[in-house]
């Protein structure tokens, strides 16, 4: 018999890499990740040719995260990358690959830029990102101030403990998430917040959430229960 250990609260996918992310009530989860997450990314042209992590991010510019990706329509399987628009600061809105979009945001970095598309999306590590809303719980208590869960960029955000089966995705926990600065940004505003990546470095090793693969595609609905049918090896991020 499956054991059902929690229930998912929240689905986000980020259409642009360290944009604002956009909350679906159902999204397919392929092997390559969630359809629609993190297919575009701006790159930092002066890295490009020379780091593993080019992109332009929250980490070298925290206006980022206040740009506001809309997705045309859901992705589905027979429709996996709808056109994606970007709604500026200012509340101009934008086709991803406008060269508009493009200029405001160079003249936002200070820095030449270009748009990279990646159907198997633009990550850092794996393909999926958990956060439990525990977690979330007792990180407030550590910093005495409310945090917003959208701060840790979660794909999934569940209720309860960790996972293994997720609505009809099978999901293998692979690692757990060490953090950067990224956790600190309000993601309405862009206003750094110190004390919470300061809590999560001195109270949990520097690790919130947990990174996944998929084994088994699926569609993931919210309200979905989440069930453990086998065990992994969870190792720390050393990446």
């Amino acid at each position: 018999m499956l054991n059902t250990v929690a229930t998912i609260q929240q689905l986000f996918v980020y259409p642009v890499k360290s944009m604002r992310g956009v909350r679906l009530p159902d999204v397919f989860v392929s092997l390559n990740g969630i359809y629609g997450d993190r297919r575009y990314a701006f790159v930092q042209k002066r890295l490009a040719d020379r780091s593993a992590f080019p992109w332009m991010t929250g980490r070298e510019q925290p206006r980022l995260v206040t740009y506001r990706p809309r997705l045309s329509r859901v992705p589905t399987r027979e429709d996996a990358d709808p056109p994606v628009y970007v709604r500026a600061p200012d509340g101009d809105e934008f086709p991803v690959d406008d060269p508009r979009l493009l200029q405001r945001l160079e003249a936002d970095a200070r820095a030449e830029l270009f748009l990279l598309k990646n159907a198997r999306g633009n990550y850092d590590t794996q393909h999926l990102s958990i956060f439990n809303l525990r977690t979330l719980r007792a990180l407030e208590l550590e910093c005495n101030a409310c945090i917003d869960v959208r701060q840790f960029r979660p794909n999934l955000i569940v209720e309860g403990i960790v996972v293994a089966q997720v609505g009809e995705a099978v999901v293998a926990v692979t690692k757990k998430d060490t953090r950067c600065m990224m956790i600190n940004l309000d993601p309405e505003s862009g206003t750094q917040h110190p004390e919470v990546l300061r809590a999560v470095t001195r109270q949990h090793n520097q690790q919130a959430g947990i990174y996944a693969n998929v084994l088994s595609p699926g569609i993931v609905r919210e309200g979905d229960v989440i069930r453990i049918i086998g065990t992994t090896k969870v190792t720390d991020d050393a990446d």
